[in-house]
């Protein structure tokens, strides 16, 4: 009973896990992840003006994950572009520089904002 139960359980996770993994495909999928994206961005940006590093990059990688579940043609080359940027700051906040990043960031979040809005 306990090997069916452990079984059971590992298949619900699985349909669960694979569930996460595709939930950018559909249009709703994207716009979830396009919000996110912008929110871990935002999230970077007040980290990089307020001096820090650390969570500056912890928010750059969560945007840069949620990136990568926008499936499609949805955002196209303007995020691609935008998230270059992104990068631009994860460096300048691992280097310490975070004034640096902060205005790099402001003008990602600005980027991906409008991408963000035409996203239907």
């Amino acid at each position: 009973m306990k090997k069916i139960s452990t079984v059971a359980s590992s298949a619900i996770l699985a349909l669960m896990i694979s569930g996460n993994v595709f939930a950018a495909e559909n249009a709703e999928g994207v716009k979830e992840h396009m919000g996110l994206t912008l929110e871990k961005t935002k999230e970077a940006q007040a980290a990089a003006a307020a001096g820090n590093k650390e969570e500056c990059v912890k928010s750059i990688k969560a945007a840069k994950q949620h990136y990568k579940e926008v499936t499609g043609d949805a955002a196209g080359k303007p995020l691609q572009d935008a998230v270059k940027v992104l990068k631009v700051g994860q460096e300048e906040c691992e280097k310490g520089d975070t004034q640096k990043a902060a205005s790099t960031l402001t003008e990602v979040v600005s980027a991906i904002d409008k991408i963000n809005a035409a996203v239907k």
